[in-house]
């Protein structure tokens, strides 16, 4: 299929899906109205790096620069890490991380074109078994640029790209195209697999059918990383119009070096994003505290096998306060905080309730996530956390909503606290020794203890 030029002609976004019915939350999730501020973690084909490299001829660039269509190239033209974060019965959510320039960091040594992180928002779903994603982007304030790629068969996808007004969701520019998977001989001689010189009708009919064994195993047809994986990579060509075509060469990554290291810059940028700079640096320092202190406690161990491997045989669900009164008093010698009664035989970590010590065990010790969510699949250490996360992710039911930027929280105190540390940025809890000042207690708390040495 040739280009198809649609500029001017103002549709709205919604005619791109039925999914993306107006003011819904897909649609919002593509258009940037809503926002969720997102830490990814490693797990079943939830995230992935993709490394997508174009080929644009110049007077083919110059055509597509005039529509401003290409400026989705420029944001897809960089290694991206993309997580899905949702799944709804008939859609799922997910976020991406564009690396402008590259990956911060070549081999051992930093790569001084790397500008940052470019947000990517994607929506995926399924009709007639066939897989649509689509991408966007705000490339400037108040423009939203996407893609529609749409399965058609084992080699060809069917792609919409344009320009929409982010506020009133009209396209203001879009082109068609047929991509077409470039057959065998065209990859032999890297070159285009132009279908106006290559008459190669090479059958991938055997990568329709990985893909259609990925969806029998469901219960029902959910977009997943393995799916992607299965789908996208390889080398592609777009015909456009009269002019040569553009093509790309696609690569999924699960695993390895740049993998790992795309993981840790996203996970550093977004946690900065949750927290302030100064919040971010004693999160980090507090967790290379605990982990010098397990390593202490490791060196220190008996050589009781209850502990051998840094890990406790320890039954935290007969655990009685005589029992517990016992543990403490051999547990002297070893740092916990101030207050509590009950105290964790592996950690030292002291609680005022058998109830929380059990709990304790259980979740940090036993690494046990019982709960699991029915919708997406994620697990919870306990059922509270599981039922806000149905309550906050999937049905919107009974939760408290942002009024200045629409993050929805599960109780009211964690709207208030967000409220008062986010948008007013206050900083009520002040250290009595050298008067720095804390958003949240527990942070006064953490200072106290890493700087000065004291317990409140």
């Amino acid at each position: 299929m040739a280009l198809v030029g649609t500029e001017g002609l103002g549709p709205s976004v919604c005619t791109l899906s039925s999914v993306l019915e107006w003011n819904s939350i897909p649609l919002n999730w593509m258009m940037f109205k809503s926002d969720k501020q997102a830490v990814p973690h490693p797990g079943d084909w939830s995230i992935m790096l993709m490394d997508t490299i174009f080929k644009v001829p110049v007077a083919t660039g110059m055509a597509l620069q005039k529509s401003e269509v290409a400026r989705m190239i420029s944001v897809l033209n960089q290694p991206s890490l993309m997580m899905t974060e949702v799944h709804e019965r008939n859609y799922s959510l997910g976020s991406g991380w564009a690396f402008v320039g590259g990956l911060p960091q070549l081999g051992v040594k930093a790569n001084s074109t790397f500008q940052g992180l470019q947000r990517i928002r994607f929506v995926t779903f399924f009709e007639n078994r066939k897989a649509v994603v689509i991408l966007s982007s705000e490339v400037r304030p108040g423009v939203i640029a996407f893609i529609r790629l749409a399965e058609v068969n084992g080699r060809y996808n069917y792609s919409i790209w344009g320009l929409a007004e982010k506020d009133s969701g009209t396209i203001t520019a879009s082109q068609e195209h047929l991509d077409r998977r470039n057959c065998d001989m065209c990859n032999l001689m890297d070159i285009a697999c132009d279908p106006r010189g290559c008459n190669n009708e090479q059958s991938f009919e055997d990568l329709r059918a990985s893909r259609e064994q990925i969806l029998d195993q469901m219960e029902y047809p959910m977009y997943t990383m393995e799916y992607t994986k299965a789908w996208l990579p390889g080398k592609w060509t777009v015909p456009v119009g009269p002019l040569e075509p553009v093509t790309f060469r696609t690569s999924g990554y699960i695993s390895g070096a740049s993998f790992d290291l795309a993981l840790l810059s996203v996970r550093q940028d977004e946690s900065t994003r949750v927290h302030p700079p100064r919040s971010t640096f004693r999160f980090v320092k507090l967790g290379m505290n605990e982990m010098d202190y397990f390593l202490n406690l490791e060196g220190a161990a008996t050589t009781e096998t209850a502990r051998s491997n840094g890990t406790a045989q320890i039954s935290y669900e007969k655990q009685t306060d005589e029992t517990l009164d016992h543990v403490q008093e051999d547990s002297k010698g070893l740092p916990r905080p101030k207050g509590g009664t009950k105290v964790c035989e592996l950690c030292g970590m002291s609680f005022r309730r058998v109830h929380d010590l059990k709990r304790h065990g259980v979740a940090i010790h036993g690494k046990r996530k019982d709960y699991t969510c029915r919708y997406c699949q994620q697990t919870f250490t306990q059922n509270g956390h599981l039922n806000e996360h149905i309550r906050v992710t999937h049905s919107g039911r009974n939760v408290f909503k942002c009024e200045i930027c629409l993050s929805v929280f599960g109780a009211k105190s964690k709207l208030q606290r967000h409220v008062v540390t986010v948008h007013e940025n206050r900083r009520n809890f002040e250290c009595g020794i050298c008067h720095g000042k804390y958003k949240e207690k527990s942070y006064l708390k953490q200072h106290l203890q890493a700087v000065h040495g004291k317990e409140m």
